[in-house]
């Protein structure tokens, strides 16, 4: 779950007087080793994935962490906007890893693929994400053809082979990482036959790239607001290391976001998810193998380092601890979930509130 060409300063823009009726609070969880990657609406169940693909995970803060089964690595836990439905990585009974919806427990429905599909090696099918009343589920689906791999989803009311969203270019993959409310809007990624992996969208089934006014692409779509009039993801113009993050918005185009091109705030920037207003972004930087940043951007004053961002609002942070990756956003823009790495030197999900 992106904004104007050239706008932002080269650097990271520092958060100034607080715009908040109340101070922001930073919230360790206690929370050990799980990777938060969706959230319900009102932010009152989070579902995630352990540290290296399984188990999946669902939390709330009157239950803790729970282990809703034992997960895999094809594809993110994902949760529809009003909490009901859950999808996940499931091993089925032939040994394969499939996209699942939980059924309650630690049961899950194998999802399957397209009729008549083969896996690759043991990988069938993975969800990336979910709509809002839980209808439709999206992902990635390996194909009848051995290996081949393309974006589809999942009638999770009527059931059924998955469904194959049309590609751009003919034989390269393509995956499907979100959805919006109601499944009009589906954000990705198509790659060009030369490997380059591109931010690509479907609008009502028709697949398009997600270009810059001069034509040139972008890296994969990780996030979409609720309408679909915001897109979010890394790698603006495609230009490898030290690229901002982007913001696409409905009659705008595409804007880079995080801009930094010298000195400490050097990195690759990837926008994770985006409020349903287009105002609050959040994900991190990439500044070098296992060291990454989390950041947030807030339309009224660019981009910031969260850690930075919380101390300038007055947040004190426990020492010792590392914020790594804000990786979801509440669709009002006040609640963060994230992790990093606690004063132990373990990864723990943490909560920021705005």
């Amino acid at each position: 779950m992106k904004t104007d060409r050239f706008a932002l300063t080269a650097v990271l823009a520092l958060a100034s007087v607080s715009a908040f009726a109340t101070p922001p609070n930073f919230v360790p969880t206690g929370v050990l080793e799980m990777i938060p990657t969706s959230m319900s609406d009102d932010a009152t169940i989070i579902v995630g994935v352990g540290i290296f693909g399984a188990p999946n995970l669902y939390y709330t803060e009157a239950g803790g962490a729970l282990v809703i089964g034992d997960g895999c690595a094809s594809g993110l836990t994902a949760i529809s906007g009003d909490g009901g439905t859950v999808l996940g990585c499931n091993v089925d009974a032939q040994g394969n890893e499939n996209a699942a919806k939980w059924l309650g427990g630690t049961s899950w429905l194998d999802l399957g693929s397209e009729a008549g599909a083969m896996p690759c090696g043991t990988l069938l099918s993975g969800a990336w994400g979910v709509n809002q009343d839980g209808s439709l589920g999206v992902g990635l689906l390996w194909r009848a053809q051995v290996c081949h791999a393309n974006a589809g989803t999942w009638d999770l009311i009527n059931g059924g082979p998955a469904t194959v969203l049309p590609s751009i270019i003919t034989g390269p993959a393509t995956r499907a990482n979100a959805v919006n409310a109601d499944g009009t809007v589906i954000v990705g990624w198509q790659d060009q036959a030369t490997g380059e992996r591109n931010a690509a969208k479907w609008v009502n089934g028709v697949p398009e790239f997600i270009t810059n006014s001069d034509g040139s692409f972008n890296g994969e779509a990780q996030g979409v607001s609720a309408d679909g009039k915001f897109i979010v993801g890394g790698n603006y113009k495609y230009t490898g290391f030290n690229a901002p993050a982007w913001l696409w918005q409905e009659g705008k185009g595409v804007s880079p976001i995080g801009v930094s091109t010298h000195g400490a705030n050097k990195g690759n920037f990837t926008a994770l998810d985006v409020s349903d207003d287009g105002k609050v972004v959040v994900g991190f930087v990439q500044k070098g193998q296992f060291k990454e940043k989390a950041f947030i951007w807030r339309s009224n004053s660019g981009a910031a380092y969260l850690d930075q961002f919380l101390s300038n609002h007055g947040v004190t942070i426990p020492p010792g601890w590392t914020l790594n990756v804000a990786s979801i956003i509440s669709p009002d823009g006040h609640i963060i979930y994230g992790w990093g790495f606690n004063p132990n030197s373990d990864i723990e999900m943490f909560k920021v509130e705005l």
